[in-house]
C-alpha cells in the first residue's frame, strides 16, 4: 500500500494511472513489473487496467472502491463492482443490464473468485448470460482480456454455452481486425486446438501457415492440449501442417505432446508414435516431473490408462527407466496408489 486513503487525491491518482500506462507502453521495466502481477501482458493493458493497479497498490480491490472512499460516499451503500458481480452470480440479468447502462466503467472491473481475478465478461460467459455479455462488449469491455489463469471469456463459455462462445468469437474477430490475439479468427489457435475446434484451427493456418508454431499461456505448443484431450483430427491436421511433434512445454508442467497424451488419450498416443514421437523422451523442465518419460507420466495419473502404457512399451518405452529422483514408472505408480498401474508394470521387473 502506498499511503493511507486520507492522504490520497483522486485527481493525482488519475494522473498516476495515466503515467503508469504511458510508461508501461514505452517499455519501462518498473512500470511493467507493477502491472504483471495482475495482467499477463503490459502490451495490451488499458487505462482501466492501470487504474486497477493503482487501486490495488493503495489497498483497494478496485478503482471504484478507491474512488468511493475518496468521494466519501455513504458507507452503507453497496460497492458498484460488488453489486454487479452479485447480480451476475444471481443471474439477475435485467438489474445487471441496468447497472451497466448507468455505470459503463464497470466493464473494466475485476473481482477475485476461487480461481483468481475475473472480469464481468468472464462471469457472464461462465454463466451463459448472453444479453449481459453483449451489453458489456458494447460498453467497451476487453473481449479477450485474460483472467489470472491466462484464459479469455470465450474459454469460460466454450463447450457449455455455445451461443455465448460463438458471439464472443465473432465480436473478437470483428474487433481485432486480423491482429493478435486472435488474428481475426475469434480465438487463438492454441485455445482452439485445446477445445477441439478444428474449423478455427484451419482458419488460423489458412491465414498464416506459421501459426502452427505459436505458444499458449504456459508455453505449450499447439499440439499439447489436443493430444491430452484426445482430439485426433486436430493433432493429425497440425502434424500435417508442420507442428513440432517433439516441442516441449516450457512454462509449468513440461513434457512433450506424447507425455500429455499418455495420461489418458490412447488414440493420440498411437498417432504420435506412428508419426515418430520418441517413447523414451524425457521431461526437461525442473519440477516434480523432471526426468519423466511418457510411461512415468501415465503411471502418475489417476486415469491409469493401461492401453497407453501398452502402446508405449510396444513402441520401445523402457519400464525400468528412472526419473531424476531415481524412480521407475512402477515406483511412481506405487507412490500415487495407482494399483492397476502397479500391477501392470510389475511384470516388467524392477
Amino acid at each position: 500500500m502506498e499511503q493511507s486513503s486520507q492522504r490520497l487525491d483522486l485527481r493525482q491518482l488519475r494522473i498516476r494511472a495515466k503515467e503508469l500506462l504511458r510508461q508501461a507502453k514505452s517499455g519501462n521495466r518498473e512500470a511493467i513489473g507493477r502491472i504483471l502481477p495482475y495482467f499477463r501482458s503490459a502490451e495490451t493493458v488499458t487505462l482501466t487496467n492501470a487504474q486497477m493497479v493503482i487501486a490495488r497498490e493503495n489497498g483497494f480491490e478496485s478503482w471504484s472502491k478507491l474512488r468511493r472512499s475518496l468521494e466519501d460516499e455513504p458507507s452503507d451503500r453497496e460497492d458498484p463492482t460488488a453489486e454487479l458481480f452479485r447480480l451476475l452470480k444471481a443471474r439477475e440479468e435485467d438489474q445487471a443490464l441496468d447497472l451497466i447502462r448507468r455505470r459503463p466503467a464497470l466493464v473494466g472491473a475485476w473481482q477475485k473468485d476461487e480461481w483468481g481475478w475475473v472480469s464481468p465478461l468472464h462471469m457472464a460467459a461462465r454463466l451463459g448470460l448472453q444479453r449481459v455479455a453483449e451489453a458489456l462488449v458494447e460498453a467497451g469491455a476487453e473481449i479477450y482480456a485474460v483472467n489470472q489463469g491466462g484464459y479469455p471469456p470465450v474459454f469460460e463459455a466454450a463447450r457449455v454455452h455455445d451461443d455465448v462462445a460463438e458471439y464472443l468469437m465473432q465480436a473478437s474477430a470483428a474487433r481485432d481486425h486480423g491482429q493478435p490475439p486472435t488474428y481475426g479468427c475469434g480465438i487463438d489457435i492454441v485455445l482452439a486446438a485445446r477445445l477441439g475446434m478444428l474449423g478455427r484451427v484451419k482458419m488460423h493456418v489458412d491465414r498464416d501457415p506459421l501459426a502452427v508454431y505459436r505458444r499458449g499461456c504456459i508455453g505449450e505448443s499447439v499440439l499439447h492440449w489436443p493430444a491430452h484431450n484426445g482430439y485426433v483430427e486436430v493433432v493429425t491436421y497440425l502434424l500435417d501442417h508442420g507442428a513440432l511433434i517433439d516441442a516441449d512445454e516450457i512454462g509449468l508442467y513440461g513434457g512433450k505432446p506424447l507425455h500429455w497424451a499418455s495420461e489418458h488419450a490412447p488414440n493420440c498416443v498411437r498417432l504420435l508414435l506412428e508419426r515418430g514421437a520418441d517413447p523414451k523422451s524425457r521431461n526437461l523442465l525442473p519440477n516434480e516431473f523432471e526426468g519423466f518419460t511418457p510411461l512415468h507420466m501415465m503411471a502418475s495419473q489417476r486415469d491409469e490408462c493401461i492401453e497407453c502404457a501398452q502402446l508405449l512399451i510396444d513402441a520401445g518405452a523402457d519400464p525400468r527407466a528412472r526419473d531424476l529422483r531415481g524412480r521407475t514408472p512402477e515406483d511412481v505408480a506405487r507412490e500415487g496408489n495407482r494399483h492397476k498401474s502397479v500391477e501392470f508394470l510389475r511384470k516388467f521387473g524392477p
